[in-house]
């Protein structure tokens, strides 16, 4: 279908055509694409609302009119249809490994069949959990707490949305790279261990958080009786005061998201003087860290809050606060009456889902968790073609070169500064695909019918593989994501960003789209993930990786300066009554955002070689482009999910990074966008990152 100037209605009949006259549509594509003629899904636009007043719902109001959410999501749009489409391929892949005849084939097509074995979760009832609980009933002494927190520290529970919770131990251990010596790993520390979402939940009295703290202690109690304890009410009241301890300990969101306050080392000694409480002897080796000198603490004062709880709490409590993170680590794959109560608070309460995901769904979700790079390996052979790679490398070639033009262009950068960040940037590697070389399982031991085993053995193994990086060289090739996660990623300690196949499908990426259209959708994701080594956060690290300052005071104070203006301006929006995005908590996002479309935008034209876009459908090339950023971000949230994101996701929702548009002068030009139209921003009031 064609979309004329005519349908798009009178604000784009007053734009001017940039480019040539329309070429046949035939030469111009390559072969079908997902979305209309072009790349565009221009049935999705409502020509009633103009750009410059509303430019989320000029191009998706037709689409957000008629969407629904379907009854097993807290949310719906173009990233959650990925989603869809990606999860059927990797169900398609679980369900056939089997027949490969391959190693990693029998242990996938194991490990998924047995979380959909709901008669075998039956009839197993609680028996595969009683163990862990014995082991917690019998802590007597400091020391035994200590081993169990130790070893609660490694642990992942399993959400039934997907999505990665805050670590369960309030002593969270772990490796990464060091982030001030990028050439060796280190052992550290980071706060975990609270069932809410967010320290906000238990300490600030808002209506919706009294209401998310009352349903916990309900869940709390009931997930006791589930297994049969006595007084489930009362030990669910003294769960949730040592939580609300911990809570007390935690760093908000925004004052987590400062670097340089995150990389604070403690010896063997600091421990004991700074953190008292716990028996570190015990905890350390348990942990498998006894043999370091130094562990990097993210949040001292967290480390501290919960080394004194280990003191002060008596044991009974911690005994019962324990035991419940085995039930939880326990449900998701206990019987159907687990199952019910996990998903009813994690996500019916906290995210407003409906229904709970067919068996299918989270089946595929943890054998990906467990055996995804396995599972990617196949994923890469059937749905990742070299054409595609070819073309993402070519565009993140050209993206670079777009951002060392925008750095070499700033009027407000010292040459000295100017120097480095072209250096970091001349650093900077971009990976597509996935990790080369994949994972390997080979230690991994999956059995048939036991999913319960089956997840603690793969917590254990992700454990050991961790363990095993301390004292050897840097792996630069690892990734934290699979091939067919639907994400991308920057790394500023490895110098590098990451684009899993799994993402680069329609509408993010379509080989076969007009380029300003894949320039809109992942050309602005690929400046999006560049520009956050140049963020808030990623530009304190300099072109080896390291945490090192490597700003002029002047230069940086002129960033400073443009950030807070960003900051500022997200501060304003008001999604839900009452509640606003937190700018400072959204800051590196929305840097990211705003200095990855700027530099798609440029790396679009620069890909025309001096030619003229052609004009599609009526639509210009930057009318494509901008059209097509904001149709990524097309999506429909139920409230609970949108409030839990303003209160704890350092992203904007969607409808508010498409406003991004309204700092880039391009954008005023493709759709006439005037004084006195809802968006419209004076030019000195537009804010410039890069």
């Amino acid at each position: 279908m064609t979309f004329t100037r005519r349908a798009l209605g009178a604000a784009l009949l007053a734009t001017p055509a940039m480019g040539a006259a329309p070429a046949a549509l035939a030469a111009a594509m390559k072969g079908k694409t997902e979305y209309g003629d072009f790349g565009i899904d221009l049935a999705a636009v409502d020509p009633a609302v103009a750009p410059g007043d509303d430019f989320f719902r000029h191009v998706s109001g037709a689409w957000l009119k008629t969407a629904t959410i379907p009854p097993d999501r807290s949310s719906w749009g173009a990233g959650a249809r990925i989603n869809e489409n990606t999860q059927a391929r990797t169900r398609a892949i679980m369900e056939s490994a089997g027949a490969l005849g391959t190693a990693n084939g029998r242990k996938i097509a194991d490990y998924y069949a047995a979380w959909i074995d709901e008669p075998g979760l039956e009839r197993r009832g609680t028996e595969p959990l009683k163990p862990e609980l014995a082991r917690i009933a019998a802590i007597a002494t400091p020391a035994d707490l200590a081993r169990e927190l130790a070893l609660l520290s490694w642990a992942q529970l399993p959400n039934p949305n997907g999505s990665q919770p805050l670590p369960p131990s309030p002593l969270a251990s772990g490796v990464a790279v060091d982030i001030k010596q990028p050439d060796r790993y280190v052992s550290g520390f980071t706060q975990g261990g609270i069932g809410l979402p967010d320290r906000d939940y238990y300490l600030v009295d808002a209506p919706a958080n009294v209401k998310a703290r009352q349903a916990y202690k309900a869940h709390l109690t009931r997930m006791f009786a589930l297994v049969g304890f006595d007084d489930a009410e009362g030990r669910a009241g003294r769960v949730y005061a040592l939580e609300e301890r911990i809570a007390r300990g935690h760093r908000t969101r925004v004052a987590n998201r400062e670097a340089e306050k995150r990389y604070n080392p403690f010896t063997r000694a600091d421990f004991a003087a700074r953190a008292p409480g716990v028996d570190w002897d015990a905890y350390l080796k348990a942990a498998g860290l006894d043999g370091q000198s130094v562990w990097i603490v993210n949040q001292p004062e967290a480390t501290a809050a919960a080394a004194a709880a280990a003191a002060d709490v008596p044991l009974a409590d911690w005994r019962d606060y324990l035991a419940f993170r085995a039930i939880r680590n326990f449900a998701p794959i206990g019987p159907k009456a687990f199952r019910e109560e996990d998903f009813d608070y994690n996500g019916r309460v906290l995210s407003g889902t409906p229904e709970m995901p067919a068996a299918w769904k989270t089946a595929v979700i943890q054998t990906d968790r467990a055996l995804g790079q396995a599972v990617g390996e196949i994923y890469l052979q059937r749905h990742f073609p070299p054409a595609s790679r070819a073309q993402i490398t070519d565009m993140t070639r050209n993206l670079k070169l777009a951002m060392a033009k925008r750095i070499r262009a700033l009027d407000w950068m010292t040459p000295q500064t100017k120097a480095r960040a072209l250096a970091k940037l001349q650093n900077l590697r971009v990976e597509v695909g996935g990790q080369q070389p994949l994972r390997d399982y080979s230690r991994l031991e999956v059995v048939a019918s036991d999913g319960f085993g089956n997840l603690l053995r793969a917590q254990a193994f992700d454990r050991a593989r961790q363990l095993g990086k301390l004292g050897r060289p840097v792996d630069r090739s690892e990734w934290s994501m699979n091939p067919q996660t639907i994400n991308a990623q920057s790394n500023s300690v490895l110098i590098k960003v990451m684009f899993p196949a799994g993402y680069l499908q329609p509408p993010n990426f379509d080989p076969n789209a007009d380029p300003a259209v894949n320039y809109g959708a992942i050309g602005r994701v690929i400046g999006h993930e560049i520009s956050h080594q140049f963020d808030d956060q990623g530009s304190k690290f300099d072109e080896k990786g390291a945490l090192n300052n490597w700003w002029t005071p002047q230069d940086l104070a002129k960033f400073q300066a443009a950030a807070a203006g960003l900051a500022a301006q997200y501060d304003a929006y008001e999604p839900l009554p009452g509640l606003h995005i937190n700018g400072r908590l959204t800051l590196g996002e929305n840097i990211g955002d705003l200095a990855g479309l700027a530099m798609a935008y440029d790396a679009y034209h620069a890909s025309l070689g001096g030619r003229p876009a052609p004009v599609l459908g009526g639509l210009t090339g930057d009318q494509r482009f901008f059209m097509s950023f904001a149709q990524t971000h097309r999506s429909l949230q139920r409230e609970n999910a949108l409030r839990q994101q303003l209160l704890t996701d350092p992203h904007s929702p969607n409808e508010w990074r498409s406003a991004e548009v309204r700092n880039v002068d391009a954008w005023y030009a493709a759709f006439d966008v005037k004084p006195g139209q809802k968006m419209y921003l004076p030019p000195d009031r537009r804010v410039r990152v890069w």
